[in-house]
């Protein structure tokens, strides 16, 4: 039983670090957004690679030219073998610009996460994270004080 246990302590804590993720690049939290990779992990997205705590840091900042984002984590499978796994995680990740007044334009890209992850001594933590992009749509909305 202790096995199953383990287990589901295990997914929980990688599941956290796909919410961490999310939070790190909303608040622009560049520590946290760091923190749970290893630190030699890799983000790619499209054609772009960063790799190391230190330059993944920085990704949050970029997220600036937006007033507001807000990625959410839908499905998440995750895979444990051992002291490393792997996950699917689909998101919806929402880029809001001020149109006019509390009217902002929402660039919405749906995600699919592509991850590895392996059990450090600091616990779980993304070793690798691949960004691709299914499709983009474009909204209008209302933004309210």
């Amino acid at each position: 039983m202790g096995d199953g246990i383990t287990a589901l302590e295990d997914e929980r804590a990688i599941t956290r670090l796909v919410f961490e993720y999310a939070r790190g690049a909303d608040t622009r939290d560049g520590a946290l957004f760091a923190s749970i990779f290893t630190p030699d992990g890799v983000l790619h997205f499209g054609e772009r690679q960063t790799a190391g705590q230190e330059k993944l840091a920085k990704i949050p900042g970029i997220l600036e030219a937006y007033t507001k984002t807000y990625h959410t984590m839908n499905n998440t499978l995750i895979e444990i073998d051992g002291d490393s796994a792997s996950g699917v995680i689909y998101s919806a990740a929402h880029h809001l610009r001020p149109i006019e007044g509390t009217t902002y334009s929402d660039r919405v890209m749906y995600i699919t996460y592509h991850d590895s992850y392996v059990r450090t001594a600091e616990g779980w933590r993304i070793a690798h994270r691949n960004v691709v992009t299914e499709f983009i749509e474009y909204r209008t909305v209302t933004v309210e004080d």
